[in-house]
């Protein structure tokens, strides 16, 4: 056998081994602060996750009338900049782990390249693992089991500090956290996160993308 093909098919075959099953998540975030003041101030919003061999696209849930094509029609006066959290994250792992992230504005038609500079600024950690997961299985190796009854397949782990605590409901076979609960030590913020795995959808979102102009982050920021 040529022994110079073996890195090649070994690398193939990891590169397949590490492509995840395919995963479509509906996430609903809510967090409630107690300010000094004290008015409670209640942010809620949805998401959707959708993961297929090594692309994840991350969207935000936006009810009717919430992003007014008006709004999008004047740009040049009321909405010159990329509405960063209403636009949608696409990213793409190369087969050396390399990621490629762009975030995506339907109503502008617009693809962004982001580079590794910029991930703050849109809310990305840089990890694939949080952008085809949600969260970073490492994160639960530092966790602790606790005995919280939960459903079959899952198993609650509780981490954090003296002044904040986390509890992750995680699901043991699609390695994913289901629900993600957290308060801090005076009980003036709590937020909780969860997941409802979804149906695929039959086009893949990133597929839909013909005609759709094609930037720089740096564009922007003029």
């Amino acid at each position: 056998m040529n022994t110079s093909i073996l890195p090649a098919l070994l690398a193939a075959l990891l590169s397949t081994a590490a492509l995840a099953e395919d995963l479509a998540i509906k996430v609903e975030h809510e967090s409630v602060t107690l300010d000094a003041d004290g008015v409670t101030r209640v942010t809620r919003f949805g998401e959707r996750l959708i993961r297929r061999d090594n692309q994840s696209w991350i969207a935000r849930i936006l009810p009717p009338g919430a992003h007014e094509e008006a709004e999008h029609r004047t740009g040049d006066k009321n909405h010159k900049h990329l509405d960063v959290s209403a636009a949608s994250r696409w990213v793409l792992r190369s087969d050396d782990g390399k990621l490629r992230v762009r975030i995506v504005d339907a109503h502008e038609k617009m693809v962004v390249d982001v580079p590794p500079v910029d991930y703050a600024n849109i809310g990305f950690d840089g990890k694939w693992t949080t952008a085809s997961q949600l969260l970073d299985p490492e994160q639960i190796k530092r966790m602790k089991a606790s005995s919280r009854n939960a459903p079959a397949g899952t198993r609650w782990y509780e981490g954090g500090s003296r002044d904040a605590k986390v509890q992750v409901l995680w699901d043991e076979k699609d390695r994913y956290p289901r629900r993600i609960e957290s308060a801090n030590a005076n009980g003036t913020r709590r937020s909780t996160m969860s997941a409802t795995r979804e149906a695929m959808p039959a086009v893949m979102p990133w597929t839909r993308l013909n005609g759709y102009a094609q930037k720089e982050y740096s564009d922007l920021l003029d």
